[in-house]
C-alpha cells in the first residue's frame, strides 16, 4: 500500500457532525491516484489506519473523501473537528472492490440503498453514472435520522435538477415524521417488499448496491437476491462490522501451527515465520515488512493476496466472491497456514 502526504485544500461542513475533505493531489501523482467510482482511500492518522470512500466521480478530476464524527471515534473527531486547510495526511492511493460495470451504452436500471455515511461510495457511482449512461435509470433509497444528519443533500438536490429524468432519490427518516407513512423508519426487508410494489420494478434492475450498517446490509442483500437478482450483480460494503476480527476463526482446524511462508511484495520475496495464532498482516508489520492493510476483519480488501502455493484456512469475510476463492485469492488478515509450505503473492492480484 502506497501512501503520499497530500493537503487539505478544503474543507466543507455537510452536516453538524461531518465533513468533506478535498485533497490536493499534485500533477505528478495523479496517475497514481485515479481511481473507480465506489473506491476508498485509506488515512493513517495517529499510527491507526481508517478507510474513507472517494465520493465524487472520478470524471470531477477532484479527490474529496466525506467523514461523519463517531461515538468515541479517536480519528474521525480529529478528521471532522480538528483538521483545517493546509493541513497534510497520509493518504493511500485508492482501492476497494465496490465497483459497478459502466455500460454507457445500455439502457439499465440501477438500484442503489444508502444509510448514513454509506452514502459516500454511492455518491460517487452515481455522478459517474449519470454522467456517462445516457438511458440510466438511478434509484437512491437513502435512510437517515432526521433531515438535519442527512449528508450531500444539496449535492443530492442538483444532481436532481440536472437529470430530472433518470435520478430518482427516496429519503426515509426514522426521527423526522413524514406524510408517507412508508418513508418513515429505517430500510429493512418488509420495507424493501413495499418499494418493490410500489417505486421500482425488480425486473428491470439490472444492478443493485447497499451499503451501510452491517445488519441492513444482510438483510437487503437477502432480499434482493430473493426477488431474483443474481449475486453477481448484488454490491455491498461494510464499514463498521460487528464481528470481532479476533472471533472469526474460533478452533483452527489445521494441524499446522508454524511454517515459514515466502511473501512477494512490491516485487521483493521475504521469508517468514507465520504461526496459526497470528494472521500474515499482523506477522509481516512485526517483522518491519510494510504490508497493505485497514480494517484487519476482513471488510475492506487492501490486503488481498494470492496463494500460489500451498493452501490457507480462510475465516468469515466480506469481499471474496467464489471466482476469487477459486482463483486462489485470499485476505492476509483473517488467513491462517493450513500447509507446510506457502507462497502469498500481494504483487499478483
Amino acid at each position: 500500500m502506497i501512501f503520499n502526504l497530500l493537503t487539505i485544500k478544503d474543507k466543507k461542513q455537510l452536516t453538524d457532525d461531518s465533513v468533506q475533505l478535498f485533497f490536493d493531489v499534485p500533477a505528478h501523482l495523479q496517475e497514481a491516484y485515479s481511481y473507480q467510482a465506489g473506491q476508498y482511500l485509506t488515512l493513517e492518522v495517529m499510527g491507526e489506519r481508517r478507510d474513507y470512500s472517494l465520493c465524487s466521480s472520478p470524471k470531477n478530476h477532484e479527490w474529496t473523501i466525506a467523514v461523519k464524527a463517531t461515538k468515541n471515534g479517536k480519528i474521525s473527531n480529529y478528521l471532522v473537528k480538528e483538521t483545517k486547510i493546509g493541513d497534510q495526511l497520509k493518504v493511500s492511493t485508492p482501492n476497494g472492490r465496490f465497483v459497478i460495470p459502466s455500460k454507457p451504452n445500455e439502457k439499465r436500471t440501477l438500484l442503489a440503498f444508502a444509510a448514513g455515511s454509506g452514502i459516500t461510495p454511492i455518491m460517487s457511482i452515481l455522478e459517474y453514472t449519470l454522467q456517462t449512461e445516457e438511458w440510466v435509470n438511478f434509484y437512491l433509497f437513502y435512510g437517515n435520522r432526521s433531515t438535519k444528519s442527512a449528508m450531500f443533500c444539496e449535492r443530492l438536490n442538483e444532481l436532481k435538477l440536472q437529470y430530472p429524468s433518470q435520478l430518482h432519490v427516496f429519503h426515509f427518516y426514522t426521527n423526522d415524521p413524514q406524510e408517507d407513512w412508508l418513508f418513515n423508519g429505517r430500510i429493512d426487508a418488509a420495507k424493501f417488499d413495499l418499494i418493490l410494489n410500489q417505486l421500482v420494478d425488480i425486473n428491470e434492475v439490472d444492478e443493485a448496491m447497499v451499503c451501510g450498517p452491517e445488519e441492513m446490509i444482510f438483510e437487503l442483500a437477502k432480499s434482493i437476491k430473493n426477488a431474483g437478482i443474481i449475486e453477481r450483480h448484488i454490491h455491498f460494503e461494510l464499514f463498521n462490522p460487528l464481528t470481532n476480527p479476533k472471533m472469526i476463526f474460533g478452533d483452527n482446524d489445521s494441524n499446522v501451527n508454524t511454517v515459514e511462508v515466502t511473501v512477494i511484495l512490491d516485487n521483493e520475496q521475504h521469508t517468514v515465520t507465520w504461526h496459526k495464532e497470528k494472521n500474515l498482516i499482523d506477522t509481516l508489520l512485526d517483522e518491519d515488512i510494510d504490508a497493505p492493510y485497514s480494517c484487519k476483519g476482513g471488510i475492506c480488501s487492501s490486503c488481498l493476496c494470492k496463494v500460489v502455493e500451498g493452501e490457507v484456512s480462510i475465516g468469515e469475510n466480506f469481499v471474496l466472491t467464489d471466482s476469487d476463492y477459486k482463483d486462489g485469492l485470499t485476505l492476509a488478515c483473517i488467513s491462517r497456514p493450513k500447509s507446510t509450505k506457502l507462497t502469498i503473492d500481494f504483487d499478483a492480484v
